[in-house]
């Protein structure tokens, strides 16, 4: 794709704006949305999770950071129960959340993010829309992880299981996920057993391999790495946004401070800058990490004051993270850079 000059950038964003704009911002409703799940009144901005008919608010939990992290499991509860008592309505988690400590491996990690949310599931699981993935490609791999899935997260069923980290290099391997024994036959035999609602993706390595995704099948979801830095290196905002805006799709975001790296060096010097960037865009929602209550009632206060971007202070945003961009795509596929990089 040709690289945009800033007239160019400047109405592609206007043309995403107006996306947001028919995508909708509610005020929160005091009844129940169209898939039971009570919506609470509140500050927060709703907007349509794609076709599924729940009313998501335009922040939610990323089931990441402390959730995550073996040790930490009094605090993560606390995160999760004050993000619901907040109004928060979304919760993403994955079967392979789970963070390495001094005395726990990654793999012997896993699945620590899934039982600390189950703590909180077993007595408000109809207060949420409860999202997790399987990181297994095959049928029969996918199926032991939405059991241990289920039992982790203290629920029979799951309103939304996706495929985990779609990366660059699967594109050549995405027919095998469809046949009888791949990963989206599991799940259409999850929904066709009312296991699982709706069936997504999730990637943050490059757009191309999305946008083969989307096209390819129905996904009723997507979540998907958007940050302010994302113009400088093979964006998603600008290759594959636009596909999932047609599709209908849920869209949410992730990587929005990027572990923090998009403060790193003076240029964006606020999450307020951060998340107003990406929350401007027609996504449904965004996902953050926290590491305590004070992180998750600052950003909730945030999406409560929210107004849209203008076009030209989206711009002056992506403007500041251009020096040091490399640092805040690290998700990004580093290897296939350019060598002078």
């Amino acid at each position: 794709m040709k690289k945009m000059n800033l007239n160019t950038r400047r109405e592609f964003l206007q043309k995403m704006l107006s996306a947001s704009a028919v995508a909708g911002i509610y005020p929160w409703l005091s009844t129940a949305d169209g898939n039971g799940i009570p919506v609470k009144k509140g500050k927060m901005p709703l907007r349509p999770l794609g076709k599924t008919g729940h009313m998501v608010g335009i922040y939610s939990l990323g089931g990441q950071a402390t959730v995550e992290t073996p040790g930490k499991e009094d605090l993560a509860v606390q995160i999760i129960n004050r993000a619901i008592d907040l109004g928060i309505n979304y919760i993403d988690t994955a079967a392979g959340y789970g963070r390495a400590t001094p005395t726990l491996t990654k793999a012997e990690a896993r699945g620590t993010s899934e039982r600390n949310i189950g703590q909180v599931m077993k007595t408000r699981r109809n207060e949420v829309f409860l999202a997790s993935k399987t990181d297994d490609r095959t049928y029969d791999g996918s199926m032991r992880l939405i059991e241990k899935s289920l039992k982790n997260l203290q629920t029979d069923h799951l309103d939304l299981w996706q495929v985990h980290n779609v990366k660059k290099a699967e594109i050549t391997e995405l027919d095998k996920w469809f046949t009888a024994g791949g990963v989206v036959k599991a799940m259409e035999k999850m929904r066709d057993e009312k296991v699982i609602r709706f069936i997504g993706f999730t990637g943050h390595e490059g757009p191309d391999v999305l946008k083969a995704m989307a096209e390819r099948y129905p996904f009723d979801n997507v979540l998907v790495a958007l940050n302010a830095a994302d113009k400088h290196y093979d964006p998603f905002i600008e290759k594959f946004l636009p596909t999932a805006v047609s599709k209908g799709m849920g869209i949410v975001g992730m990587k929005i401070p990027a572990r923090d790296r998009i403060f790193a060096h003076g240029g964006i010097i606020t999450m307020k800058e951060a998340m107003e960037y990406v929350m401007s865009l027609p996504i449904s929602t965004i996902i953050v990490g926290l590491d305590d209550i004070k992180q998750l009632e600052e950003n909730i206060k945030i999406a409560e004051n929210f107004k849209p971007l203008t076009a030209d202070q989206l711009l002056a945003i992506e403007a500041k993270t251009k020096p040091y961009y490399k640092e805040i795509m690290f998700f990004k596929l580093l290897s296939e850079w350019p060598a002078e990089w």
